[in-house]
């Protein structure tokens, strides 16, 4: 017979299912072994029965199988299991969406005191059997001093709005449980550090425009601000104005922890980060319409693209002419814009002025290149390869008079621009960059041109050259001598 089986509601499926409601629900609140425990025999239950067994389970977790009855006496007791056989010992898992209520054994004598004081001190406030069942099994399984349930009473009361009520009691109960605050000492401390607060609390409310009065959840979010995550209340009051009509305490406290997250903590840092978010955001939209496109949400925008560009050092203007740029090419989206962005920042050019400085060298290029078409007669578009073939020749040492001049020698031809890259390859193996000696030597061509024609490309088709001289030869262009 198996140790640990699983409920109608589990299926086997050779992976172990896992419900959320067990890791939000039950989990943060369990001792670490226990949890081990539950979720090696929910394991267990879904493997091979040889090896389903109490023994077992007990070498895998290194303890000793009273310590596994206890464990699962506890998870019986929260109804996510029920043990079925005491000899030998048997478990079955039930589901942690509709456990079976826990059946706690209460010492009602053990529990008078708090009967009596709660009667005395809240006669409003007449609880029903259950109420008082659920603050008994509060008060045994987080093992509260009754004086300390009390005092939470008492605060509640005093919050107003209802919070005596036994759900809101029972659920701040268990969240000072889970900070350790189980004792009339600490419970007293806890709220007098709470009420201290009040007036830093109604500073940060009218900073932020909100108009109700502070609630508990409010002065245990100033706590975490101030004493976690260590800001200062000027610090609080710089982030609570920039959010000002903007979200309530929930919303400053994700924008806080934003900031400790960023490592801005001082007043000073705080404003200027939130000053650069609202820019990062402006930036987005302002991208967003040069580029003819809309999206719902900046904050994907930002986070994708704005910020890392930023951080590479593009500035906002410089990104606002490359989506121009963009969209005068009819590229129409940030990806195709990144694209962009990602070639300029290959070249180095990241600022306005570079941009600008970049554009107005290719204009000029492309001013010297119409030139050059216009002296060599050629009709055609400038394009990419035409601006490269440029950048190559002035590279070789040719100015553009000397260009122009070698231009106007290839005029009539078929393919003026391919005569035009021969003879400037012939003239840069020959050293000659002059613009007076570059027409000399193209004189002396003309006058020879007949008698000469077709005597070097002969040569050419003559010559056969072996195999390993090609090799010697045709190596990385990175590595030529010239």
């Amino acid at each position: 017979m198996s140790f640990v089986r699983l409920g109608s509601e589990y299926i086997k499926a050779g992976y172990t299912q896992i419900d959320n409601v067990f890791l939000t629900s039950y989990l943060p609140a369990a001792d670490g072994l226990d949890v081990k425990i539950y979720l090696t025999g929910l394991a267990m239950a879904g493997g091979e029965e040889n090896a389903n067994s109490l023994e077992k389970m007990a070498l895998v977790l290194h303890t000793d199988e009273k310590r596994i009855m206890e464990g699962f006496r506890y998870w019986e007791e929260k109804g996510l299991v029920t043990v079925t056989a005491t000899e030998p010992f048997a478990v079955q898992y039930l589901s942690v969406k509709t456990p079976l209520k826990p059946i706690v054994k209460i010492n009602a004598e053990k529990y008078k005191t708090f009967c009596d004081e709660a009667a005395r001190l809240f006669p409003e406030k007449i609880l029903t059997p259950n109420e008082y069942n659920a603050y008994f099994e509060l008060m045994q399984n987080y093992k509260y001093e009754t004086n300390a349930v009390l005092l939470i009473m008492q605060y509640c009361k005093d919050l107003g709005e209802g919070k005596l009520s036994t759900p809101y009691v029972l659920a701040v109960a268990e969240d000072w449980a889970k900070l350790g605050l189980t004792t009339e000492k600490k419970v007293t401390e806890h709220i007098t550090e709470l009420e201290n607060n009040s007036e830093d609390i109604r500073q940060i409310f009218r900073a932020m425009g909100i108009k109700r009065a502070p609630a508990l959840e409010d002065r245990q979010l100033y706590l975490k601000w101030t004493k976690k995550q260590n800001f200062a209340l000027d610090a609080v009051l710089t982030a609570a104005k920039g959010l000002k009509k903007r979200g309530g305490t929930e919303r400053l406290d994700e924008t806080l922890t934003e900031l400790a997250n960023a490592g801005a903590y001082k007043a000073a840092e705080i404003a200027e980060y939130m000053s650069d978010k609202e820019n990062r955001k402006n930036l987005a939209v302002e991208l967003s319409k040069i580029l003819g496109t809309y999206y719902g949400s900046t904050d994907g925008l930002v986070e994708v693209y704005v910020q890392p560009w930023l951080n590479l050092g593009f500035e906002a203007e410089a990104l606002k002419k490359l989506a121009k740029f963009c969209f005068l090419r009819n590229i129409r989206s940030f990806d195709g814009l990144r694209q962009t962005v990602e070639r300029f920042y290959k070249k180095g050019i990241i600022s306005d002025a570079g941009i600008d400085d970049y554009v107005n060298k290719q204009l000029k290029i492309d001013e010297y290149l119409r030139e050059i078409f216009e002296q060599a007669g050629y009709f055609g578009t400038i394009t990419n390869r035409d601006r490269e073939n440029y950048r190559i020749w002035t590279e070789w040492g040719f100015g553009q008079e000397a260009l122009l001049a070698v231009a106007e020698s290839c005029s009539g031809q078929a393919f003026p621009m391919q005569s035009v890259n021969r003879i400037l390859a012939v003239l840069r193996s020959e050293g000659i960059f002059n613009e007076e000696k570059i027409r000399e030597k193209l004189s002396e061509k003309a006058l020879s041109e007949k008698k000469e024609k077709g005597k070097e490309e002969k040569e050419y088709l003559r010559h056969a050259y072996s195999e390993e001289q090609l090799k010697s030869v045709l190596v990385n262009f990175d590595d030529w001598v010239d």
